[in-house]
């Protein structure tokens, strides 16, 4: 969803960023000064505050009637601001102010882009635990009193079972081998791209591969207690968890956003009393070029 969002957004972002393309160009065609028009960049507003900017926007507000303004907020306040003033400025053009209806799609557009790399990772993060956990076979040998084996769940095999692995097998438990020799292929769990050598007495690890000899292993662990289990658990609860950075920024996020709002709010303060009287040449410069272009 936030990667659709994403192209959405900025599909309205070039088509504002293109219809920018009628000032430099002397002789744009009619169609681009179409685009460059107020109610064109007004529609274009619309759709990405309604679009992929409703959830940021929601959110953002809630937070802030809630008395905990996040980043959210910032950017809903920023992006509706921007199409507030623009509309103002579209509806009462004798104020000579400009509109701005273009910087809701961008705003929006770098907001999910940061959105989309956090989904991206977070997305190959879990599909490397269930390939991790795919290493894991859901079926083992398990050796019978009279010399033969059955084939039973892994996850049914118990302490102290024990386990035929033939060679080209898959390791289904976590155990000891106490008899046999082979050669180990662990590259999956410790990256180390040679086989190593087990014997009696050697600790194997599900999920590991038998190279090229029959062992038997002894069951310590299966299922859901075995290494594997416990590391994809463990990156389950790392992503569920908090990251002490990210603790800290929710902490100083709702001051932060007072702070902007209010510095905001004094800005627009001083420049709509006092600004224009005490700092006159600020206005004159810009008004000067606009009268000789």
């Amino acid at each position: 969803a936030v990667s659709r969002d994403l192209v959405f957004a900025w599909a309205l972002a070039a088509l504002s960023s293109l219809a920018h393309l009628a000032h430099a160009w002397a002789k744009a065609p009619a169609w681009l000064h179409a685009l460059h028009s107020p109610p064109f960049q007004a529609a274009l507003s619309v759709a990405a505050l309604l679009g992929p900017g409703r959830d940021i926007l929601a959110s953002g507000f809630a937070a802030l009637g809630a008395g905990r303004p996040d980043m959210n907020t910032l950017v809903g306040l920023g992006a509706a601001a921007s199409f507030g003033v623009s509309c103002v400025a579209a509806a009462l053009p004798h104020l000579g102010w400009k509109t701005f209806f273009e910087e809701p799609a961008m705003l929006l557009g770098f907001v999910l882009i940061g959105r989309a790399l956090e989904e991206r990772a977070k997305l190959r993060a879990s599909a490397d635990m269930a390939a991790l956990q795919d290493l894991v076979p859901t079926r083992a040998r398990l050796a019978l009193s009279n010399g033969g084996w059955a084939e039973v769940p892994a996850d049914t095999v118990g302490q102290g079972d024990l386990i035929a692995v033939l060679p080209g097998d898959k390791v289904p438990v976590d155990g000891v081998v106490v008899s046999g020799r082979s050669s180990v292929n662990e590259a999956a769990l410790t990256g180390e791209p040679l086989p190593v050598v087990v014997q009696e007495g050697s600790k194997v690890i599900a999920g590991t591969l038998n190279c090229d000899g029959a062992v038997t292993v002894r069951a310590e662990h299966s299922g859901q207690a075995t290494v594997i289990a416990d590391i994809v658990r463990m990156v389950e609860l790392a992503q569920a968890r908090t990251a002490p950075i990210q603790r800290m920024a929710d902490a100083v996020a709702g001051r932060f956003a007072y702070g902007v709002m209010g510095l905001s709010a004094a800005t627009f303060a001083f420049w709509a009393l006092a600004g224009t009287r005490l700092f006159p040449h600020v206005l004159a410069a810009p008004e000067a070029a606009a009268a000789a272009a």
